[in-house]
């Protein structure tokens, strides 16, 4: 058996049994699965009104990351974080996992939750690629759009990284999420916290593809866009770490340019995890989406 057959074989193994754990050894259920094809993903909604804020995470982690920032926007409009497939309640999704499969599964999530829109989408590092495929699929059903330190389609190519073959919970922020000592890893449920690492993991290896599916869906709806990019260094310690840090910065300020009816804003005391650093920065850049899209219908 070739090494790669032998690592599908254990990512397999290691998802049935945690698919198959007893289900005291889940923390309660926060929300509702909605059946996509055979299997469900989880979903939670609060508040009310139009338009729905619908939230994608970044890579590695969960709808949990985002409770804070749903319950804060949660009094402005009805906002939904959900969990891609692997992650959080959610089952384990068919392969390959990449940015236009979850677009597609993100369509039959809102139908099967009866969610028909219009959507303020924000979507965190490698969930920037999602919505914007989301968005180029459906852009009647956009009201706007939130990038926080958003993944950019040509990232991989301008700084000539290599995905890993093996994935160990090390690496450069840009491939892959980080797994430290963080409050947020470290107070997450430990089933959910192995089920991130294994859901990342089946990403990462979709991640060359997501962004060839961004560059193919390139159609942004002409929507209020807001861009919030770290002001701390995720380089810190090398000695090209000035020179990438303003490449990320510029890559930025390209995503900023997809709309014309955008800003950029900074968050001065966050690196890449901007909605666990400065959570209220994401809070106002969602409200005032909301708000400049009900201005505009």
């Amino acid at each position: 058996m070739c090494l790669k057959s032998i690592q599908f074989l254990l990512f397999f193994i290691a998802v049935v049994l945690l698919s198959s754990a007893r289900a005291n050894e889940f923390p309660p259920i926060p929300g509702e699965r909605y059946d996509v094809g055979g299997y469900s993903i989880h979903m939670l909604c609060r508040g009310q009104g139009e338009p729905t804020v619908l939230i994608d995470a970044g890579l590695g982690d969960d709808s949990t990351d985002w409770f804070e920032i749903q319950n804060d926007t949660a009094a402005e409009t009805r906002v939904c974080v959900f969990d891609r497939p692997g992650y959080g309640w959610s089952d384990a999704g068919p392969q390959p996992r990449n940015s236009l499969r979850i677009s597609n599964e993100i369509e039959k999530l809102i139908q099967k939750a009866k969610i028909p829109g219009p959507f303020v989408l924000v979507g965190h590092s490698f969930g920037g690629y999602n919505i914007r495929v989301f968005a180029a699929q459906n852009p009647g059903k956009i009201a706007g759009m939130v990038l926080v330190d958003a993944s950019h389609e040509k990232q991989y190519e301008i700084f000539d990284i290599s995905l890993p073959q093996h994935f160990d919970r090390k690496g450069n922020i840009l491939v892959m999420p980080k797994y430290g000592d963080s409050d947020s890893v470290l107070n997450k449920h430990r089933v959910l916290r192995e089920r991130a690492f294994h859901a990342a993991r089946a990403e990462i290896s979709s991640l060359y593809e997501s962004a060839r599916q961004v560059e193919q869906f390139n159609q942004f709806p002409k929507v209020p866009l807001i861009v919030i990019s770290r002001g701390k260094s995720e380089w810190l310690g090398r000695v090209d770490a000035e020179a990438k840090e303003q490449t990320w910065a510029r890559l930025q300020q390209d995503l900023w340019k997809l709309s014309p009816i955008s800003q950029q804003v900074f968050a001065p005391r966050s690196g890449h995890d901007i909605h666990l650093d400065q959570p209220e920065v994401v809070v106002t850049a969602i409200t005032d989406v909301v708000t400049m899209s009900r201005v505009m219908n």
